[in-house]
């Protein structure tokens, strides 16, 4: 019988390995009574797995007694004493984030996320709440779980998320770890897969389906012997799908929102095209065309945020994103801008009444529905966004508070901390024609209807 390596129980749990700590707080795993090292792993009989895996963000607190491990019962060998978990405390869309994350993770295999108890029958509990110390656990250790070369009937691992609750990605890289070690998969030495802890590679860990070496921070021998690979190596999504079986066909395509520009947008060249993507199970890639050609290389995790080329022409172009989940579907989403005259001054503007804003050529006050008339709705203005600072309502355009470019007469009133508009006789520049770039004043204004018509489509401009 092989002796359980001292490294494993504590040191490599504080993340120090030779005298230097490491910076993520890290994951490890406590051998159950009668289970040893160098056993082999025994798979497990369809009748006694459970697919779901209940993640407890202990709302109101979870106390838990020592005991042979019950999901049902609340019992833990990992707890010697009667203990109090705190409930989570990161936000509502944290936790949801987290509960996407870990279903991407989990999403190849016959296992169902929930994060609602069961009422009946056995699950996994992932309790992801709560710090170390509340589990008899040393600082830096980020989560535990009971373990032996196999598969544990109701068991409860732990994920402490308070430790770093906003932490998303690392929150789900251990609970994907942890809920893995109650099924007999050790630490792999390999920095794509969740059973690593190495922090190097992607931000997001799948479930390797290739042998590789056991290990912290370095190669060892795996603690368990598996089928095929012996000690030598571990295969964890095999040992997965061993457990649940693969799930079933994805049909469900991914969802794509444009989030900017808007539709019928006023635009320039280069612009950035930013989108909101999720699927049920994963998103494979995203791709821009702009008037029917591909632009770049796809992207393949978040953020979804593309440049349009520094080349396109002044007019109207049609700009799609497309989505593939990991199944292949499709979606898609698109928005119709228009890319004006370029411009620095008002005179460089070709169109009677127009004037220069942010770069580009917009419609001005001597122009009906242009940049400061006064309106009632967004479609009175050219520029199909109305705001209101609670007395007077005017046509806008959008603008950067931190670049001045709003025409003379007008001045950058900020709506939130990266987005403005230009507002009629904020501006402290004085009189002249062009940009506006000796700095906009700050002014009492709140734009009641603004951060409203900001957000809701433009309507074309008309050809002038």
């Amino acid at each position: 019988m092989r002796a359980l390596s001292a490294l494993s129980s504590l040191v490599l749990t504080l993340g120090i390995v030779g005298g230097v700590a490491h910076a993520r707080p890290q994951a490890t795993y406590r051998w159950i009574a009668g289970s040893k090292a160098g056993d082999h792993y025994t798979a497990p009989s369809a009748d006694t797995v459970s697919h779901v895996i209940f993640m407890n963000r202990c709302t109101g607190g979870c106390t838990l007694s020592p005991g042979d491990n019950d999901s049902t019962t609340n019992h833990s060998s990992i707890v010697d004493s009667a203990t109090q978990i705190s409930a989570y405390s990161g936000s509502d869309a944290n936790w949801q984030a987290l509960v996407a994350c870990v279903k991407q993770t989990y999403a190849p295999f016959n296992v169902t996320i929930v994060d609602t108890r069961p009422a009946s029958g056995d699950y996994h509990m992932a309790i992801v709440a709560g710090t170390s110390a509340q589990a008899g656990e040393p600082s830096g250790v980020l989560g535990v779980s009971p373990f032996t070369c196999g598969y544990i009937p109701n068991s409860i691992s732990f994920t402490f998320a308070n430790e770093e609750p906003t932490n998303i990605d690392d929150l789900c890289w251990t609970v994907s770890q942890e809920t893995s070690h109650s099924w007999g998969l050790d630490h792999k030495y390999d920095d794509r897969d969740p059973m690593t802890y190495l922090e190097t590679g992607p931000a997001m860990k799948t479930f390797q389906n290739s042998a590789g070496a056991c290990g912290e921070y370095s190669a060892r021998t795996c603690n368990c012997t598996y089928d095929g690979t012996g000690d030598a190596q571990e295969n964890s999504y095999a040992v997965i799908m061993s457990t649940f079986g693969g799930s079933a066909p994805d049909t469900t395509p991914p969802s794509v929102t444009i989030t900017a520009p808007t539709d019928g947008s006023s635009v320039q060249a280069g612009f950035a095209v930013r989108a909101t993507i999720t699927d049920d199970q994963s998103v494979a890639k995203a791709e821009l065309s702009i008037d029917g050609g591909v632009v770049g290389s796809p992207l393949t995790a978040a953020p979804w945020v593309f440049n349009a080329p520094t080349s396109l022409g002044q007019g109207s172009h049609h700009v799609v994103v497309t989505a593939w989940d990991g199944a292949n579907n499709t979606a898609t989403d698109a928005v119709d801008v228009t890319i004006g005259a370029a411009c620095t001054k008002d005179s460089d503007c070709t169109t009677s009444g127009d004037v220069c804003t942010a770069g580009h050529c917009v419609a001005g006050p001597t122009q009906p529905g242009g940049l400061g008339t006064t309106c009632s709705t967004n479609a009175d203005c050219d520029s199909n966004q109305c705001a209101d600072d609670g007395t007077n309502k005017y046509c806008v355009e959008p603008c950067d508070p931190t670049m001045h470019a709003c025409p003379s007469g007008f001045g950058c009133v900020a709506t939130s901390a990266s987005a403005g508009v230009c507002w009629p006789g904020a501006d402290s520049g004085g009189g002249g024609g062009g940009c506006n770039t000796s700095g906009d004043s700050t002014v009492p204004i709140a734009l009641t209807l603004g951060l409203g018509a900001l957000l809701i489509s433009r309507r074309k401009r008309a050809t002038r």
